[in-house]
């Protein structure tokens, strides 16, 4: 296509400066010269074209292959004009060939897609470089994932070919709601092996959560949906896995203020970095404002009055039927209007506005009118982290952290939200466990998640020791392969039995046929575990304690990993 575009864009100069040369040497072989007898004489073609030749590249040879006649020299005067314009135009053109910026994406979209089409590990489609993507981006290639990105801004995509990224990362300056441009990122390329609609505009989301579902089936799809009407949309066509950030915001902060080891294991399950800053067991039971009547707002009111906290709303707009009494309209921001909202003797606030100026402006209001003020916010954009530390929030819930978040564990292992929803349905004491039983296994690194089934199609040996009537229990798929008396860095989160989920299972319960394990551990953890899924000497090994496993090439593998 370039090669192309080239002698498109370059016909007009080539059709002028092939016709300036032809011109010329035609002349040269009409117009007669005279030898020293008065004898008249004529050039080739040949000849002619060889004096055009070095007449048109001002080398200036002199009159060969005679000295020329008047007419002659007459002519060769208009060839050097005609041949240096054609020259210059032509040059020109190939100038400004080069500069444009056209030119340049057609060749740029070439390049990536080379470097798409020679992938050969799975990767992830990201669409919009925004916050949400750019963290979720970070996180993926963090993971050692391989990622695309499609973003229709330029600045966006400059801002990605700046990062220092340790593998290359294609970014596509497309509208990625035109599914010849996701086609074009690599949809239906073998390796792909999620979609990942990140923008911030409901309507793009579902185009691409559409083209995901119609053009590549085996693909697992992610979502965001600001408003309720697009999640259900996305629902009601089998998206895989839909964000909806409001709730989202609405879940942590509820869970923050009501079971702090709840929201201390959820976030530490999604890694989002969000954590609580004030004394753990303090008491938050008081009275609680909320600023803001948005999606956010609305949302996290209902679920602070379900788990009965005593409320008061601040909002620009007049107060609405089934608002909590002593509610109050008027601009957070301002110290009468938090005053009318009995800041004095609040326990906490919440500000939850769409601009980050506005929520740092309510808190630091509140804060010199009540210093002893729990704040949360939401922080609408990442880069301004560092005001909303010094600023004093106690958490600031950042929306792009919310969704990247959300969506990682989803694409490492399916089962991850179910075994989230199934810790959120515990009591406190059990959350903690969970969080000790972490810490003590994993450290504080971040976490990667993996998941198997015991079959004999996925895990042959496994399988087969099971089979055997031997026990094979949940604590020897933990243990080192190199040395069983050490534990790797990992734990079974879950195993789903005939449909049934066993979360956080002992090590001593025996593994059965048609197990669905939920792990999460350390990378090189994984790549340990995964030699029980490929060979038998392993599995013999972590039952018997003979160590039969010598050189092999899994072994070398994991070893120098």
């Amino acid at each position: 296509m370039p090669l192309s575009l080239l002698l498109e864009r370059m016909r007009i100069p080539l059709i002028i400066l092939i016709g300036v040369y032809a011109l010329a040497t035609v002349g040269f072989t009409l117009i007669p010269g005279y030898d020293e007898n008065g004898n008249a004489w004529t050039m080739d073609f040949l000849h002619a074209f060889y004096v055009v030749s070095y007449t048109g590249s001002t080398i200036g040879f002199g009159e060969i292959p005679a000295e020329f006649s008047d007419a002659q020299r007459l002519w060769t005067i208009v060839c050097m004009y005609m041949t240096v314009f054609a020259w210059l135009f032509a040059i020109g053109s190939l100038v400004a060939l080069a500069r444009d910026e056209n030119f340049h994406e057609v060749l740029r979209r070439r390049r990536l897609s080379r470097a798409v089409a020679s992938i050969g590990e799975p990767f992830y489609i990201v669409c919009g470089y925004g916050g949400a993507g750019r963290k979720l981006v970070d996180d993926l290639i963090g993971s050692g994932r391989r990622v695309v990105v499609v973003e229709r801004s330029q600045v966006a995509i400059r801002e990605l070919e700046l990062r220092d990224y340790h593998v290359e990362v294609p970014g596509f300056r497309l509208d990625a709601s035109i599914p010849d441009n996701l086609r074009s990122a690599g949809l239906q390329h073998r390796w792909c092996s999620g979609l990942l609609a990140m923008t911030d505009k409901d309507s793009i989301n579902v185009k691409i959560a559409l083209a995901g579902r119609l053009l590549n089936q085996q693909l697992g799809v992610v979502a965001r949906a600001e408003s309720a009407a697009a999640a259900r949309n996305l629902a009601s066509f089998e998206t895989g896995f839909v964000i909806r950030p409001a709730e989202e915001f609405a879940r942590r902060v509820t869970l923050a203020i009501t079971r702090p080891d709840a929201y201390r294991l959820y976030d530490r399950l999604t890694e989002s970095g969000a954590p609580q800053r004030w004394e753990p067991g303090g008491d938050l039971d008081g009275t609680w404002i909320v600023c803001g009547q948005d999606d956010y707002g609305r949302l996290l009111t209902n679920r602070l009055r379900e788990a009965g906290l005593k409320l008061r709303i601040i909002a620009t707009e007049p107060p609405e039927d089934g608002w909590p009494d002593d509610s109050v309209a008027g601009r957070s921001a301002e110290g009468d209007v938090l005053e009318s909202a009995g800041i004095g003797e609040a326990t906490g606030l919440v500000a939850t506005h769409d601009s980050d100026a506005e929520n740092l402006s309510t808190i630091m209001t509140a804060r010199r009118l009540n210093p002893d003020l729990v704040v949360i916010a939401r922080e609408n954009h990442l880069h301004n982290r560092d005001l909303f530390e010094e600023a004093g929030t106690h958490l600031a819930s950042s929306v792009s952290g919310m969704v990247a978040a959300a969506a990682r564990p989803v694409l490492e292992a399916s089962l991850v939200p179910e075994f989230i929803e199934l810790c959120l349905g515990r009591d406190e004491a059990w959350n903690r466990q969970v969080l000790e039983c972490l810490h003590e296994r994993t450290g504080d690194g971040r976490l990667q998640y993996w998941s198997s089934r015991v079959s004999e199609k996925r895990t042959p040996p496994l399988a087969a020791a099971v089979k055997s009537g031997h026990e094979f229990t949940v604590g020897m798929l933990t243990l080192d392969p190199r040395d069983r008396h050490r534990h790797l860095e990992a734990v079974v989160l879950m195993i789903i039995r005939d449909g049934e989920p066993l979360p956080l299972p002992d090590d001593d319960e025996p593994l059965e046929m048609g197990d669905r394990i939920l792990f999460c551990g350390s990378p090189r953890s994984a790549d340990l575990i995964w030699a029980v899924a490929v060979d038998h000497d392993v599995v013999h090994y972590l039952q018997t304690g003979q160590p039969s496993l010598v050189r092999r090439p899994w072994w070398r593998k994991a070893v120098s990993s």
